[in-house]
């Protein structure tokens, strides 16, 4: 696991030494991302950097790594987990190998067979091979996008690196915000790619591929795509199903604990950290190391139903019980390293759990893509709970129903999902989709919060909605959840806490077949009515406690409401102070100051929106003052 830049200059401006510094420069940046070593190489071209945390072969695989013919340079950030029958695959056709490494496994592919040798790999991973002869660069990422890539252009120099801040800092990316990744940050809480929050500087798309030449042409293009086609009818058999889904995700799991150093995992009490831990547990010789969040606050507290699963699975078990005065300073150590605003909360308690794994393993494996597999938010009962209102005559509905919800206390999470249900029950299936989708401001609020807002910021979405056209709507809305949410939210969430801490994190539901037979099998498998997941619990119910099928779904959520309303509300005012707001030429003063009142006064729950602009507004103030 690595971090890595990279600097191409299209007009030979900068002499050797100037590209070897500006590169060193952007590594300083990412050495949580590697603190175990910096690689470089520099020509008159480019140069290349990396930062390593030492995972697979500690003692030879310190990067760039070169083929045999020096002719051919990679550096590489991630995990390749099927490399060693790759390795034997390329031995056999005469490739010579210097190093035990994954990464030199990824380079003498690309060497035998081109691009076409991503559609081979399983794993995670940002990667940059440099062919000397043709001065040609490939930059890719993987499938799913669990490893972050960035890069910018302007006609003169190409620049990329793992995070944001490496290109920044160089002086040459101007900081201009992009004012539809604003308006996509304000709706969803994140920017999926291939935005970024400033203009010219993009994502790498997951699942894609780029090459580079002098001559300044740039050209991207996909290496796979979801196919859910069935021709045969095999995956309409629910039994044969589990049996492919087990097998698949044992063989995954089994893969990604392959290591050199120490190995664990996350385990928060649902369904999906708890069946990686039994795999695990059944797959170890000794006792797996498991790492758990507790809140004090039992209405977001799952660790006892962890410690249940840690008993059933024999684990070393460790449980942080967070204290919100002490989590309070990690909070600003969190903001002051996103590098684009990032309001998911929940990334805090990923950040905490992090920590306190690193003190044991290098390592850990996630529970990460359940949901989104195998139907298991529940956004995806939007339809069952919409038609069950609909049936109601509308005078009731009106008269009834209505006035009931307006009811409720406003700053409960019943209120919210009740009034989410009413708003969109009338809407149709795309709007409800896009409508499910923001975690943060809706449309119309976006365009009163901010003072030039882009219209319609989530209409990208529609592309991947129409993708899966002969698809049932369930695998429509898992699709873009599968390209759109765990890209931008739920993978950098983990991957942006869990590197800050120099821990690797893997996902063992994102393995190529896993995800392929989540979308080939029938809906119903995966979701029926009210009941969620079905075919996931049914397959691995001999690994779970007979206490999580009887436990409701927390999520990993943290009391953000709270610390808005005490230790951060002085920050909090002093971001909507009018003047500030004025000078800034941003947002809506009015609006602000009335979302901020309405809130506290408890006439509102408004905690996302308000973290949401918190977390800009923390991000602006770092960046441009």
């Amino acid at each position: 696991m690595c971090g890595i830049t990279g600097f191409i200059q299209l007009e030979q401006k900068y002499s050797v030494e100037n590209l070897r510094s500006i590169v060193h420069k952007m590594n300083e940046q990412i050495i949580h991302r590697g603190p175990d070593s910096e690689g470089l190489y520099a020509d008159r071209e480019c140069a290349l950097g990396m930062r390593r945390l030492s995972i697979i072969d500690l003692q030879g695989g310190s990067q760039p790594i070169w083929n045999e013919t020096h002719d051919k340079l990679i550096v590489f950030n991630g995990e390749l987990y099927n490399f060693l029958p790759l390795r034997q695959e390329l031995i056999k056709k005469g490739h010579r190998f210097s190093t035990d490494s994954d990464t030199e496994v990824m380079l003498h592919g690309y060497e035998e067979y081109g691009t076409d040798f991503l559609k081979q790999a399983e794993g995670m991973f940002a990667f940059a091979i440099y062919d000397l002869k043709q001065k040609v660069w490939v930059l890719a990422r993987d499938r799913i996008g669990e490893k972050p890539l960035y890069y910018y252009r302007d006609g003169k120099n190409f620049l990329f690196a793992s995070e944001l801040k490496s290109l920044v800092c160089t002086g040459i990316v101007p900081k201009q915000i992009d004012k539809e990744a604003l308006s996509r940050y304000f709706q969803l809480t994140y920017i999926p790619a291939p935005k970024s929050i400033f203009k010219n500087v993009y994502k790498l798309p997951p699942a894609c591929v780029m090459r580079i030449d002098l001559q300044g042409n740039i050209s991207t293009e996909p290496y796979w795509q979801l196919d859910i086609d069935d021709d045969n009818g095999e995956y309409e058999d629910y039994e044969a199903c589990k049996k492919k889904l087990r097998n698949a995700l044992f063989a995954s799991v089994e893969r990604r604990m392959i290591s050199d150093v120490p190995i664990g995992a996350f385990l928060s009490g649902g369904f999906d950290s708890g069946i990686i831990v039994g795999i695990m547990s059944q797959l170890s010789q000794t006792p797996i190391n498991t790492f758990t969040i507790g809140f004090k606050e039992k209405q977001f507290d799952e660790s006892p139903l962890a410690e249940i699963v840690a008993k059933k699975n024999h684990t070393n078990h460790r449980v942080l019980m967070l204290d919100w005065n002490e989590t309070f300073e990690d909070i600003d150590k969190i903001l002051e390293n996103i590098d684009e605003p990032f309001a998911d909360s929940s990334l805090i308690a990923t950040y905490a759990v992090s920590k306190m794994a690193r003190q044991c393993v290098t390592v850990t494996l996630t529970g990460d893509a359940g949901d989104e597999l195998f139907a298991g938010y529940n956004k995806y009962l939007i339809s069952y709970y919409s038609d069950m209102y609909k049936k109601v005559p509308k005078p009731i509905r009106k008269g009834v129903i209505e006035p009931f919800a307006g009811m409720l206390p406003k700053k409960s999470s019943i209120a919210r999902k009740v009034n989410k249900v009413l708003q969109i029950a009338d809407s149709d299936i795309y709007e409800q989709r896009k409508r499910l989708m923001s975690l943060g401001f809706k449309e119309n609020e976006v365009k009163e919060l901010l003072s030039d807002a882009f219209a319609d910021p989530m209409d990208f979405i529609r592309e991947d909605y129409e993708f899966l056209k002969n698809a049932d709507e369930q695998k429509r809305a898992q699709y873009i959840d599968l390209k759109t949410v765990l890209e931008g939210d739920m993978l950098a969430k983990v991957d942006r806490a869990s590197m800050l801490n120099s821990l690797e994190t893997r996902v063992p539901m994102l393995d190529r077949e896993v995800i392929e037979l989540a979308f080939r099998m029938p809906t119903k498998f995966k979701i029926d009515k009210k009941n969620r997941k079905i075919i996931l619990k049914d397959t691995f119910r001999d690994l779970l406690p007979e206490e999580l099928f009887h436990a409701p779904k927390h999520g990993f959520a943290v009391p953000i409401g709270e610390l808005l309303e005490h230790k951060l509300n002085a920050k909090l005012n002093a971001y909507a102070d009018r003047e500030y707001l004025k000078r800034q030429g941003i947002f809506n003063a009015e609006y602000i100051r009335g979302m901020i009142d309405s809130h506290m006064r408890h006439r509102e729950n408004r905690f996302s929106e308000l973290w949401a602009f918190y977390v800009f507004q923390n991000w602006y103030e770092r960046m441009f003052q």
